[in-house]
């Protein structure tokens, strides 16, 4: 389809309900056009599902830019960790099938899988716990993950006997890959089948989804998009965690896979999954975990009720490789569905913003029901006494260190090297302006009125987001200054990679000793992207060993230091780096 040179965005009518999706349509195709153009995507494909119905689909742009192959309905993507959703689906349906319990031991059906704590009295990590997210498993093994031929999903076991749960299960929500690469291992394990065979032949396949195949790459031929970072084309790198990011779909098999959840599992007489086994999934999971301030996870399925209630919860998932950004969203009150799928770096907060523009439309067309629009806020507020005591120092983020410092009696934050001022409005919460797209589960900007606010919790001072006045997710912990031993002195200094591999590469780390706190400055490098640093604060707890400080997506994790051949060394998810000065 070729882009709509329209710069004016098309005349809404007054009512769009029952108007069989026209104006959805027209407004999405200038939407795309326009979001396309701003941010240099090459190639973008988009579904819209009613019940058994795909009322819409099309492609925008190019698969193939070079050979001006254009993007189409059927162009196959990688859809990343919406892979989730079906080994998920898997471990589900051997658990009907009475295989296995998913609240026992995983080492019960997988026992080459075990791994170290330092914590005591630590429960076993459980197949339900993987699926959502709070095994305390570290994020990721980064090195070999990406962009290595020769590294297979079923090593992860292995590797994982000398590492380090990251916090004890059930105590927060921490997105982990590895966590999904061993619900994979156990779908082998279990079935007797190697993975991909069987996601392609028990779920795939009955599903609709023709075109639709796991592998670790995408195919060469003429139906498979091209990758593009920065507009320029990149060969797709390999994923070793084929479980946790390795399907390849269009739009239109995924739409088909959301027709099969819409018809209670079934897909023309073939029962996929049953339907209270769906509902299981699509039902919240967590809430008990200490540092759990809001329900919105179900297995696997990320779950919300940022639509209103007449809407009812959304059930999605979206997933990002180095070139290819996807999302899928369902209403299944409603039964409608929305997959948009690209194949540029820059596009994942634009195909987030197209897929919730999307779905809110299609609501609107079939029910009337339109969605609550967060207010603004503009009144300022006096700083608390008490924030201007207690919030000034350093913080552990996922977006990178956060220094808070007072200035009178106002709050400035420095971030990433980017000056903000932390400013109190009118409902009493602080606000920041910083994209924290990735950050959490779902976007806060379709939230309503996020602020920040000072909690404590288990002992542990946190920075809270809040949503509508009510505390949803931790994003930041407080680091406090501590003396550093002889040893850990000794230990300072420029560390350089031994055995960095594949696209994503750990080149060299700065261990400094700056404001009380031992941090790490890492210099990483993403092939094809460009290079970046990352500063962490690390807390030493014992002679060899050293924690990321922190809570939630990498953070917890074990850093180990030793002494081997005359050299001091230092490892870290896979990595292996020397001192060199």
């Amino acid at each position: 389809m070729i882009l709509s040179a329209c710069t004016i965005s098309p005349q809404r009518p007054a009512q769009i309900k029952g108007d069989d999706y026209a104006y959805t349509r027209d407004y999405l195709r200038w939407l795309i056009d326009k979001k396309m153009k701003k941010n240099d995507i090459v190639g973008l494909s988009i579904a819209l599902i009613d019940d058994q119905k795909i009322i819409w689909s099309a492609g925008f742009g190019y698969a193939d830019e070079k050979k001006k192959i254009k993007a189409t309905s059927d162009t196959i993507y990688r859809v990343g960790s919406i892979t989730k959703l079906f080994t998920a689906t898997a471990i589900m349906q051997l658990a009907e099938q009475g295989k296995l319990d998913i609240d026992q031991p995983l080492q019960h059906y997988l026992p080459q899988f075990s791994i170290k704590s330092r914590f005591k009295d630590s429960k076993p990590i459980t197949p339900r716990m993987l699926m959502t997210h709070h095994s305390g498993l570290p994020s990721d093994r980064i090195n070999r993950m990406w962009g290595d031929k020769t590294a297979h999903f079923t090593d992860i076991v292995t590797l994982l006997k000398d590492d380090n749960v990251a916090t004890p299960p059930n105590t927060i929500f921490s997105y982990s890959n590895l966590g999904f690469t061993l619900l994979g291992h156990l779908v082998e394990e279990i079935s007797g089948t190697p993975y991909s065979d069987y996601i392609e032949q028990r779920i795939l396949r009955p599903a609709g989804m023709k075109h639709a195949y796991i592998d670790a790459n995408l195919r060469n031929d003429e139906h498979s998009s091209k990758g593009y970072f920065k507009k320029k084309e990149y060969a797709t790198p390999h994923l070793r965690d084929t479980p946790a990011g390795s399907l390849n779909s269009s739009v239109v098999d995924l739409a088909n896979f959301a027709r099969m959840l819409f018809a209670n599992g079934d897909n023309n007489g073939a029962q996929i999954i049953k339907p209270e086994t769906l509902m299981k999934m699509q039902k919240y999971q967590d809430g008990d975990a200490p540092f759990d301030l809001q329900k919105f996870i179900g297995l696997s399925w990320i779950l919300s009720d940022r639509f209103g209630n007449e809407a009812g919860l959304m059930a999605s998932h979206n997933g990002g490789t180095l070139m290819f950004k996807s999302e899928l969203l369902t209403l299944p009150k409603h039964k409608l569905a929305v997959v948009v799928l690209a194949n540029s770096n820059t596009a994942s907060e634009v195909v987030s913003d197209i897929a919730e523009k999307a779905l809110k439309l299609a609501l609107e067309s079939k029910t009337g029901i339109t969605t609550p629009l967060s207010s603004k806020l503009k009144q300022t507020s006096p700083t608390l006494a008490e924030d201007l005591e207690r919030l000034p120092g350093v913080w552990s983020s996922e977006m990178g260190l956060l220094k808070i410092d007072r200035h009178n009696n106002q709050l400035k934050v420095k971030l990433n090297n980017k000056k903000l001022d932390l400013v109190r409005r009118e409902d009493g919460f602080y606000h920041l302006q910083y994209k924290l797209l990735g950050l959490l589960p779902v976007d806060l900007k379709e939230l309503g009125k996020p602020g920040f606010g000072y909690m404590k919790i288990e002992g542990r001072e946190v920075i809270v987001v809040y949503i509508d006045g009510q505390p949803f997710s931790v994003v930041a912990e407080k680091a406090s200054p501590q003396p550093l031993s002889s040893i850990w002195e000794q230990r300072l200094g420029h560390y350089e990679s031994l055995n960095a591999k594949g696209n994503v590469l750990l080149e060299s780390v700065d261990l400094i000793y700056n404001e009380g706190l031992l941090q790490a400055e890492s210099k990483i490098k993403v092939v094809p992207g460009d290079e970046a640093t990352a500063t962490t604060i690390l807390l030493p707890v014992s002679e060899n060993k050293a924690v990321i400080h922190g809570l939630g997506r990498n953070k917890g994790d074990t850093v180990h230091f030793f002494e081997r051949d005359g050299e001091s060394q230092v490892s870290y998810s896979g990595f292996l780096l020397r001192k060199v000065k």
